[in-house]
């Protein structure tokens, strides 16, 4: 009998070179997303970076000398909102130090967010979207998406961390300088290689995306924890990549120890997701997506189906805004005591539009006005999922039923204002109920000037969610442009007095005509400039209407 011949095992299916093609693609893979972030991922470094500026801008009048910043320090040192939010205030020897604490380990907990969304974007919402089964099709190894999105994180935080040490670099000590990079950098890294794990283990970038920013956020607030009371709940600090990278210490130690834990996890993680990579299948994840019933009493309309996709993302905007403004109430009683033992932080509110002697109330309205930002943020998210619906062809489906064109964009249109409105309220609310707890203000007056504080921005929140949905309407492949128009708006308020920009400048930004509520008593309040945008928002409304009833659906 002639022996049988066993066929030759392929080059690729050999495990040495099967590994090695894993990778293949790689090198054009990366080109891809970098050309496709060529807008976003500047934008989101350089207003994040443009934040530092303006707070050494500031930090540099108010506290220039040494005698304003143990001034700052005795009145701060102890306070648990100021510490649950920035942390402890030790290093007083320059402006430099002072800006690390004022905005460093809040700014780095944001850099992990937006590097956890960056690895998401190219890896889970690839797949997702089923462009990465297309791509696979080619000469692409299996890990080369992952790896790409991993770079992707990795060019993000080393970006930014440099960056931000550039920026302080003048003001303060070399080595204190580079230390704060390298918190950025640290974080940054450690939310990558968190990302990777939650891409594989969700089958959403939803999914993913929640997961990972919790993390991140959940590691800020455990901190906060720890430093309230270092010495019972100072183990908190290394439960999580930002509490690590707090322990760098810039302007201080300087370690930079922990900096070699946040590269382990990047490593572990990314290891661990390629892991998982290659033992799942495509388009899957660990957790798999629970199957609805075969019949739904409730999802009958398309504003049941809007509710249910955006219900879990409005939570974790809801709990983090309400939490965050929380605290912010109540630091607003300590406003009063800086501003007495600062004379320059008075002028520095009153620049800001601020009149009279209640500097809380003043605060107040600074920091809403910042949370209306967020607001806005939150209706552009909603009316992104809309057109990412369309994308996956979904929409598609539903106006297949007797869904309307205008019935559905309007259930969208009402999830984006309606959840502006609610979160508004919540920051109002909380700021409010924080403010009650730390002063003698009744609650009452609290929580009416909390809300009055976010009343005021609704109109601009609308102008910008219904100019968003014109773009949706019409040119639904801009509808990211949003996100662009509120950061557009955030510099220009943000850096206006700072660059003495001309008032016309100033005026384009719809936030820029909020009055300063509380701070500015309801009779004073000029309602032309409200009335106004909400004529706008009324017809970019319509114009929204119009277009999506006239265009194709789904436009790809």
């Amino acid at each position: 009998m002639t022996a049988a011949t066993l066929p030759a095992v392929p080059a690729l299916e050999r495990p040495a070179l099967a590994l090695r093609g894993a990778f293949a693609g790689t090198g054009d893979l990366l080109r891809l997303a970098l050309r496709r972030d060529r807008v976003l991922l500047p934008a989101q470094v350089a207003v994040c970076v443009l934040l530092f500026v303006s707070t050494l801008s500031s930090v540099s009048e108010l506290y220039g000398t040494q005698e304003q910043r143990d001034t700052i320090h005795a009145t701060l040192v102890s306070n648990p909102a100021f510490l649950v939010l920035l942390g402890p205030y030790e290093n007083t020897g320059s402006v430099a130090s002072t800006v690390s604490w004022r905005v460093g380990i809040f700014m780095v907990a944001v850099f992990g967010v937006l590097a956890v969304m960056a690895v998401v974007r190219h890896t889970r919402k690839e797949e997702q979207l089923g462009r990465l089964e297309l791509v696979r099709a080619a000469r692409v190894g299996s890990l080369a998406p992952l790896v790409t999105g991993l770079v992707v994180g990795v060019i993000f935080s080393v970006v930014s961390g440099a960056l931000t040490a550039a920026v302080v670099w003048p003001e303060g000590p070399s080595s204190g300088a580079v230390a704060l990079g390298a918190q950025v950098v640290a974080v940054g890294l450690a939310a990558s290689g968190i990302a990777a794990v939650t891409a594989q283990v969700a089958s959403s970038s939803r999914g993913a995306n929640s997961l990972g920013v919790w993390i991140v956020i959940g590691g800020y607030l455990l901190r906060g924890g720890a430093d309230v009371d270092p010495d019972a709940l100072g183990w908190l600090h290394w439960v999580s990549p930002v509490g690590w990278a707090q322990q760098i210490d810039p302007y201080g130690a300087n370690d930079y120890r922990p900096f070699l834990l946040c590269v382990g996890v990047l490593v572990v993680g990314g290891l661990a997701a390629a892991w998982l990579t290659l033992h799942r299948d495509l388009g899957a994840g660990l957790i798999a997506e629970r199957r609805g019933p075969a019949h739904s009493a409730s999802l009958t309309s398309a504003a049941a189906l809007m509710v249910r996709l955006t219900r879990s993302s409005f939570v974790i905007w809801a709990v983090s805004i309400g939490v965050y403004m929380f605290f912010v109430g109540y630091l607003m009683a300590t406003a009063g005591e800086l501003v007495t033992q600062n004379e320059q932080f008075a002028g520095y509110i009153a620049a800001m539009g601020v009149q009279g002697s209640d500097i809380a109330a003043g605060f107040a309205a600074l920091i809403m006005s910042w949370t209306a930002y967020a607001g806005a943020g939150y209706g552009v998210t909603v009316l992104q999922d809309a057109r990412a619906e369309e994308s996956l062809g979904r929409t598609e489906v539903v106006l297949a039923t007797r869904a309307s064109r205008p019935g559905y964009l309007g259930a969208w249109l009402a999830g984006a204002v309606g959840g502006a409105v609610l979160l508004l309220g919540i920051a109002g609310l909380a700021l409010g109920a924080g403010n009650a707890l730390a002063s003698d203000t009744g609650w009452g007056t609290s929580l009416g000037d909390g809300l009055g504080a976010a009343v005021v921005h609704l109109p601009a929140v609308l102008v910008v969610i219904t100019l968003t949905a014109a773009l949706l309407g019409w040119f639904p492949r801009l509808v990211g442009l949003g996100w662009a128009v509120i950061a557009a708006s955030f510099l220009v308020t943000l850096l206006g007095s700072l660059l003495d920009l001309p008032d016309a400048v100033v005026d384009l930004s719809p936030f820029a005509h909020a009055p300063a509520v509380p701070a500015v008593a309801w009779a004073d309040v000029d309602w032309a400039p409200l009335g106004w945008l909400l004529l706008v928002a009324a017809g970019l409304l319509a114009l929204a209407f119009t277009g999506y009833r006239r265009r194709d659906v789904p436009v790809v």
